[in-house]
């Protein structure tokens, strides 16, 4: 296993021929178009990628990403650090014919002549990853804390009792009791 400096560009054929892994970190910043999502371009990605054969001499790509994110909570508009982590299961095809026919548990790792880049292969599975709207944990937003008037124990019984209410209005409650009316004793 190789730690430490990760290759900018790669040939994945060749490196599932040897058998390669890597582990390693790069700056966040390096990621200029997920940065662009992001609160904050500070922290480090750390990654570690398999590259093997598969038995029907395939290339396969394995390995995961994982990043601490900073995004605005859409709850509090406050910095939110989100934990990230892309589980990377990848296998080499040179068509979309054999991307459609591969195995369920893999994705597909479209191989050109040239070298591919790191950085934009594992941008996108981080940008894929990101939540649609980002929001820190009930208990850690300062939203839920701090705009509310009522103590923890009025909360659950004003749900409580807001629950009660739904299952009396339920518009289907009326026709229960129909049937009860029409059923022969």
């Amino acid at each position: 296993m190789l730690s430490g400096q990760l290759p900018k560009t790669f040939d994945p054929r060749k490196l599932a021929r040897q058998g390669l892994q890597f582990e390693g970190t790069l700056a966040l910043n390096k990621f200029e178009q997920l940065v662009a999502s992001l609160a904050d371009d500070q922290g480090e990605v750390k990654i570690s990628l398999h590259f093997y054969m598969s038995e029907d001499h395939r290339v396969v790509l394995q390995g995961h990403v994982e990043a601490n994110l900073k995004l605005i909570c859409q709850r509090c508009l406050d910095l939110a650090e989100l934990p990230v982590r892309v589980d990377l299961n990848l296998m080499g095809v040179l068509t979309d014919e054999q991307a459609k026919m591969l195995p369920e548990e893999f994705e597909p790792l479209m191989l050109q002549e040239e070298p591919m880049e790191l950085i934009p292969l594992l941008e996108e599975e981080l940008l894929l990853s990101l939540p649609i709207v980002a929001y820190h944990p009930p208990e850690a937003c300062q939203v839920q804390q701090s705009y509310t008037t009522e103590s923890d124990e009025e909360l659950r019984d004003s749900d409580a009792q807001a629950e009660e209410e739904r299952k009396r209005r339920n518009p289907f409650s009326v026709l229960a009791g129909l049937k009860k009316d029409i059923e022969p004793e």
